[in-house]
């Protein structure tokens, strides 16, 4: 299998997650589903690649209740579709695009040092400045995760691609707010995104504005849940896509 059909393959497992979401938490299809899919993109990209390592992190179901385990779970899938979607829009802008005989990769076609400069003209905000806002995050792996999925939903977003764009900022977003509560050693509501967003709230730790945001993205990311769009009335545009990126840096500024 090359990297060509493993993209394939991703596309056609993400079309399962529907039906995925429809099963209980305690489902054995699900960890067969990921299982299956790491050994692939192992196998294709190797363990060190960006493609494997959004996908190689283990999201544990937790709670008590059984509404709150089943609520972990959908938290999970979307988790695991935002990496997915990420992986075949990296692809499919960019590196089959620029693709040469020796193989170019996706990401050095991206020149993530001009990206951040294009970030900083936008936004305002520096590369080194964003990283500052989010000192409370010690562990390097989700440090450079998070830089590296602010930049593709960067590139992303500005290329068109604003489907995917939004759900990763969603995602950015989601982790700042849970990995804020986990260094302040506050429980949140629940553990989902408005649960974080709800918590954040209720401890001050965000304005009303900033929480408005919040909320924003998450009903975007909502809207594009399980690659469900209703209508074309639904289709997101690029200029909310810039403005879920834009998102991030407005949230981050009050941590």
């Amino acid at each position: 299998m090359d990297k060509r059909e493993a993209i394939r393959y991703l596309e056609e497992k993400r079309r399962e997650i529907p039906a995925l979401a429809k099963l209980s938490y305690n489902n054995r299809r699900y960890h067969l589903w990921i299982q299956t899919i790491r050994g692939v993109i192992e196998k294709v990209f190797g363990k060190d690649s960006y493609e494997y390592q959004r996908l190689a992190e283990v999201y544990q179901i937790s709670g008590s209740r059984e509404e709150v385990r089943q609520n972990s779970y959908m938290n999970n899938l979307i988790r695991r579709e935002t990496a997915i979607v990420s992986i075949i829009q990296t692809w499919e802008a960019t590196g089959f695009k620029t693709e040469t005989e020796e193989g170019s990769e996706p990401l050095a076609a991206f020149d993530l040092k001009a990206n951040w400069k294009d970030i900083s003209k936008q936004f305002d905000i520096t590369k080194t400045g964003f990283g500052k806002r989010m000192s409370f995050i010690a562990d390097p792996f989700r440090r450079t995760i998070i830089f590296r999925d602010v930049e593709q939903a960067f590139v992303l977003a500005s290329l068109g691609f604003s489907k995917p764009a939004v759900i990763l900022a969603g995602s950015v977003i989601e982790e700042l707010l849970r990995l804020y509560l986990e260094y302040k050693e506050i429980p949140p509501l629940s553990k989902t995104f408005d649960g974080y967003i709800k918590t954040c709230e209720e401890k001050g730790y965000l304005k009303d504005s900033v929480s408005r945001l919040s909320h924003a993205v998450r009903q975007f990311r909502n809207l594009v849940h399980l690659s469900e769009e209703e209508t074309k009335k639904h289709t997101i545009s690029k200029a909310t896509a810039i403005g879920a990126v834009s998102s991030i840096f407005t949230i981050a500024s009050d941590f």
